[in-house]
This record gives structure tokens, sequence and C-alpha cells, in this order.
């Protein structure tokens, strides 16, 4: 609804976001707050349709300066890179540290995860990277660079806490944990879950850290999917070594801390990561994305049955709505090692064969 309004009179609204801009007028507008339950309930701020024009004009300039210094191991919302990639960079990574194709080398690996992530992070430790990179470019003239300061600032500092509309019932937004809310968070801290900067400053934010474990720690076999992270080596107490250095350095530099929980374990035990268990010469899907998909068959079996049919009308309503949903779930496995997996689920739940 808010695209609409903002398309009505898209060239008046258009020149007065400009003008906005321009005379340093601008202010973040109302955001819209509502609350997703799966995989675990999360609070979500969606900026007004204008702002988030904004945030892709403050993205795409500080993309360009950014992306040059960015880890090839960090995948999260970058071009070219996501989930998938960050699953087939991992596997490549297993092998390596095992010894090559045919290696049989012992390894392990640490996977660790940050708390409480987005709400954690400082606004101004962020602003502050952002300053000292477009500071220091030399090919953008200094009204630009003071401009682009000016409106990134705008958008770190604002609190859409302040200035929001809640979309969720009651006993849905009370889902969210206290600790994981943007209302409750310190002042200076916390981003919005849902904004295109947000992704995007989360990458500036832990670009210290993948540059840290790079030169410092000098790890040669690493990935790292926003907070969600894996270190492999040779050597066990050499990954136990990294922890404590890591745990330091996020308290120290970013204020940022590790979740208790730590996976410390032999890679040949596969490694659970962005919904796949990846293993050094084979993938699979994730048992709780296995048993979810399950889950959403057996509910459409039960409908089909109910009204006395063996599959879904092609072209009604159902059958789109089943079939998408179906696709993307198929699109997940097609990159892992599920063709049994596949078989399995045609021969259980014969009605899908229509939609293969």
């Amino acid at each position: 609804m808010n695209a609409l309004r903002f398309e009505e009179n898209l060239e008046a609204n258009l020149r007065e976001l400009y003008s906005a801009l321009n005379n340093k007028t601008y202010k973040p507008g109302r955001s819209v707050c509502f609350t997703v339950l799966n995989p675990k309930p999360r609070e979500i701020f969606a900026a007004d349709f204008r702002d988030r024009i904004v945030h892709h004009v403050i993205v795409s300039a500080l993309e360009s300066m950014f992306e040059p210094i960015f880890s090839e191991n960090s995948f999260a919302c970058r071009k070219q890179k996501g989930t998938h990639k960050a699953v087939k960079h991992l596997q490549r990574n297993m092998r390596k540290v095992m010894g090559g194709n045919c290696g049989r080398k012992r390894a392990y690996f640490l996977q660790l995860d940050i708390s409480n992530f987005f709400m954690s992070i400082d606004k101004q430790i962020l602003f502050s990277l952002i300053e000292k990179r477009v500071s220091g470019n030399t090919g953008w003239s200094d009204d630009f660079k003071h401009d682009l300061l000016w409106v990134s600032n705008k958008v770190i500092f604002h609190d859409p806490a302040s200035n929001y509309t809640q979309k969720s019932p009651k006993w849905v937004s009370g889902l969210v944990p206290s600790h994981k809310s943007l209302v409750n968070v310190e002042k200076g801290k916390g981003l919005p879950i849902g904004n295109h900067t947000s992704q995007f400053f989360a990458n500036v934010y832990l670009n210290e850290l993948d540059q840290f474990i790079k030169k410092e720690l000098k790890c040669r076999y690493y990935v790292r999917y926003v907070d969600d992270f894996i270190l492999l080596s040779e050597n066990k107490e050499e990954l136990l070594g990294y922890f404590w250095k890591i745990k330091e350095f996020l308290e120290t530099c970013l204020l940022l801390n590790l979740k208790n929980e730590a996976t410390l374990l032999p890679v040949t035990n596969g490694i659970d990561f962005l919904g796949y268990v990846t293993k050094p010469w084979s993938i699979f899907v994730r048992k709780r994305v296995l048993h979810n998909f399950k889950e959403k068959l057996s509910i459409a079996n039960k409908e089909l049955l109910e009204n006395n049919r063996f599959f879904f009308e092609k072209g009604s309503f159902e059958e789109k709505a089943f079939r998408s949903s179906f696709s993307s779930y198929l699109g997940h496995f097609k990159h892992a090692d599920s063709f049994r997996l596949k078989q399995q689920v045609m021969k259980e739940f014969p009605f899908t064969k229509m939609c293969l």
C-alpha cells in the first residue's frame, strides 16, 4: 500500500524527496512492525516506501566502495554470493583442509554464532567505519561525501521503535523474546531487521571480524553468513585458540558477544549450515527442513482426501499455491544429494507427481 500511495503521484513525490535530501530536511518516516513465526518468532520493522528509496541510494553508493574490501569468505546479501555458494565454498574448504579430493587427513571445524547480533550492533562504531571509508575516498567530491555521510547518519541513528505501526496481534508480537525486540534495546544500539540498509551495514560491521580472522589469526579456511561463521583446521587446539581470540576481539572492538553454544567437531561429522548438512563429499538436506516439507505435504494430502480428490485441479488457486511452495522446496533440494529423497516423497505422496 505504501508503494501504491507513493506511485499515485510518483513524479511529485520523487521531487519532494529529492528536495528534502538536498536541503537536509529529510527525516525517516513511520515504520510498520510485524512478527514472523517461522523458523522462530522474529520482529520485523519495515520502513516506509519513501525511506526504502533512500536506503537503496545509500547502499548503491556505499557498495561500490566496500565491496572491493569485503572478504571472499562472506556470503550474505551480496551480489553473486548467497546461501548455496556459501555451502559449496564450505565443502571446498573441508576438502582442502583434509588434503584435497583424495585426502583423508583428520580435520576439525569450529562453528560460532554471535548472540543477538542485530540488536547488539553499536551505531557509533558502525558509523565510524563508514565515515572512515567514505572520508578516505579520493574519487568523490567533498560535497558528495558530506551528503552521503549526512544521510547515512540519519538512517543509522534513526530509531524505528520511536515511531511505528504494529500490525501483528499482541499475542503474536509477545512471542518475540524481550531482548530480541528493538523496542527494548539500549540507546545507540540495534538495527531493524527488514531494512535493506541493515543487511548491508551488517556486512560492513562484521567485515572487521573477517579481516581479523584473515590477517591476525591467519586462518586459511573460513566461511561466514551474517553472524554464523565456521573456521576449519587440522589442529583442534588451534581452533580452541581461535575461539578465545575471536571472543576477545568481538567484545573489545565491536562490543559483541558469542553465543555460549559453540561446536567443535571432526569435519567428517558433517556441518549443519544454512539448511544443509555438509560433508566433504556429500550434501544433505537438514532434518528440520525435511520435517517442515513433509508436514506441509501431509496437510495438503489431508485437504485432498477430505474433499474426495486425489490431486489438485490444474490451474486452480489451490494448485498454484501448492506448486509454488513445492517448487521452492525442490529448488532447495536440488543443491543437495536428494535423488532418493525425491523418490521417497513421490512414493509417500503420489499427488506430488502432478507438480513435477
